[in-house]
């Protein structure tokens, strides 16, 4: 005979659930959707994006985190901040690793496109240039004048790339260039004069450096308020030593800004450490030239 026994509701209610358990644990977990993987993808390739930057005083991990910043820029375009690291990114490598001039002057474009694209979202530029009269160029320039401090850093990127893929050009050129990339670093410079460690300062420092008919007066002016701002950022020192001390033929005052950059401490601006340790072997290098800089 059968034996009967009795459960109460408690019981059979526990004894449903583990049944549940069991196959729900023998399932198969439910495949990620397009979308799903989608994202993931571009989270991971910011991910890698930002710790190859974050990494960037070594410079093959620079060169992989601009990789990473255009994999992901092109998943996700309207992503303003990301769009500003990557032109960031785009001078970094060109300035401080790549050493081919041909190369050099393509990244510095590509950040100068890219930043030029993030201007023209400006809903201010946009209005001067669709209703301003006259001259392309001028429409561009007057534009300038009231894009809104949002764009602050595709005004300055823009700016800094330009500036530097016009450095090792022909004075001609870099005349022919010089009222818009001025309109521009000033539009940064009457927003925040201390933006990037004092960077339209620093700018106009070595512009009016290589500019001929400018007093050099001028670029000292811009390069003492840069130092006087953040006397940390080592940059400032070797372009004054490079572009204003050579042309002044200062030559003491030459070693003496290089030499204080190789001796002072990375550190002092951790964020910045990197760009100082680049600038320490800039510093180094130029030294080296001094015999055939001051001939």
């Amino acid at each position: 005979m059968y034996k009967v026994y009795k459960i109460t509701l408690t019981q059979f209610t526990q004894f449903l659930i583990i049944i549940f358990l069991v196959i729900s644990s023998c399932k198969t977990p439910a495949p990620y959707t397009q979308e799903e993987a989608y994202q993931e993808n571009v989270q991971y390739l910011k991910a890698q994006a930002t710790d190859h930057w974050n990494k960037r005083s070594n410079g093959k991990k620079a060169v992989i985190a601009t990789f990473f910043l255009e994999k992901a820029h092109s998943h996700e375009p309207d992503n303003l901040e990301l769009a500003l690291l990557l032109c960031r990114a785009y001078h970094y490598e060109a300035y401080y690793i790549e050493t081919d001039p041909a190369q050099k002057d393509s990244l510095y474009m590509m950040g100068v496109r890219l930043a030029l694209q993030l201007i023209e979202l400006s809903p201010a530029y946009q209005n001067i240039i669709t209703s301003a009269q006259g001259d392309s160029m001028l429409k561009v320039i007057e534009a300038i004048t009231v894009v809104e401090k949002k764009y602050i850093s595709a005004m300055y990127w823009w700016a800094t790339n330009m500036g530097r893929y016009l450095s090792s050009k022909s004075v001609r050129v870099r005349l022919d260039h010089r009222e818009l990339v001025e309109a521009v670093m000033h539009r940064v410079l009457s927003l925040d004069p201390e933006y990037f460690y004092s960077g339209p300062h620093r700018f106009f420092g070595a512009f009016y450096a290589r500019l001929p008919g400018v007093e050099l007066s001028r670029s000292e002016e811009y390069f003492q308020k840069a130092i006087d701002t953040f006397p940390d950022y080592l940059g400032t020192y070797v372009l004054r030593a490079q572009f204003l001390h050579t042309k002044a033929g200062e030559r003491k005052k030459f070693k003496a800004d290089l030499e204080f950059v190789i001796n002072a401490d990375p550190a002092r601006l951790p964020d910045l450490m990197p760009e100082n340790l680049f600038e320490q072997k800039k510093a180094q290098l130029l030294l080296n030239e001094e015999e055939m800089l001051f001939e």
